[in-house]
């Protein structure tokens, strides 16, 4: 504890403040343990800034978004270790929060070990990138965090609203419908029967919380581009998970698929390996220049497969 604190002293309050000359290292200091204290709540920079007023720290809101602006933007550009062990730290204090949260809202000690082992898979990722035990992804940790997202089984489910009508491949679905956004962890096989029990456990879960039944199931992945059926085949549990869906279009915003089979993108295509079928077949692919994209797909009836 006494070695965590040390590093977030350093790092945070020391290096990163030193460098952003215009902050008084108090305030932001406040600042950031307002912030700590309310993940999970709604904020905003008028309520920090009230709440520090409050407390005998006169703050306007333009003070507060610029401080809290430039830490952020420090923050992001420091690459030496200690910021990574220290978010770790941080959101290892959170999940404990959430703990709480959880058993007040009787919600299931499986669900939230199965929800926050995502810091497993984000702490070894960045070894694997960094070379050290820490955290380099914040924002998708801070959606388990907030309770805006839950993994029952295989897979993980987000609540969502449309903001604006969905549309092709003969589905539409207007803007306002409330619904569950499906995500796919990594770390095991996509087996189906397992995917088919998490569907059911997300009906059930839901249904517990209050929230109805779900408008639709979303997806928006790799795993839903219609391009992998060349290179899989019929049977392979990717394509029966995808075949659950109606692809209602494809995007091309990044290389989702390259970096998810292999790790990394790379210009050199033939340094990928080839230790399994998928990577034999999506090296060719990828170089001969292709790009299977990444799939948007909607389940309107779940009960049609469960």
């Amino acid at each position: 504890e006494e070695y965590l604190s040390g590093i977030y002293h350093t790092v945070v309050l020391k290096d990163v403040v030193g460098r952003m000359k215009t902050a008084d290292p108090m305030i932001l200091e406040s600042i950031l343990r307002f912030v700590y204290s309310s993940v999970g709540s709604p904020i905003s920079t008028k309520k920090i800034a009230d709440t520090l007023t409050s407390q005998g720290r006169k703050q306007d809101v333009r003070t507060v978004e610029r401080d809290l602006g430039a830490f952020l933007k420090e923050w992001k550009e420091k690459e030496e270790p200690g910021r990574y062990i220290w978010a770790l730290r941080f959101y290892l204090q959170l999940s404990v929060d959430t703990w709480e949260q959880y058993q007040a809202e009787h919600i299931p000690e499986e669900v939230f070990d199965q929800t926050f082992y995502d810091l497993t898979i984000w702490c070894r990722e960045c070894k694997r990138k960094q070379g050290i035990y820490g955290l380099e992804e914040l924002w998708w940790l801070a959606q388990s965090v907030k309770e805006h997202l839950f993994r029952l089984g295989r897979l993980q489910f987000e609540p969502i609203v449309l903001k604006e009508p969905l549309e092709g491949n003969g589905v539409r679905i207007e803007a306002g419908v409330k619904g569950l956004n499906v995500h796919i962890p990594e770390g095991e096989p996509l087996a189906f029967e397992k995917c088919m029990d998490s569907f059911r456990r997300a009906e059930r879960f839901f249904a517990d919380r209050g929230e109805g039944k779900p408008g639709f199931y979303m997806c928006d992945s790799w795993l839903l581009s219609p391009a992998l059926k060349e290179l899989l085949p019929a049977d392979s549990n990717i394509i029966r998970f995808q075949d659950l869906f109606r692809i209602v279009k494809v995007h091309y915003a990044f290389p989702q698929a390259e970096q998810r089979i292999f790790g990394d993108i790379l210009e050199d295509k033939s340094r990928y390996p080839e230790d399994t079928s998928l990577r034999r077949k999506a090296k060719r692919y990828f170089q001969e220049g292709n790009d299977p994209g990444i799939g948007i797909g909607v389940i309107e009836d779940i009960n049609k497969y469960i």
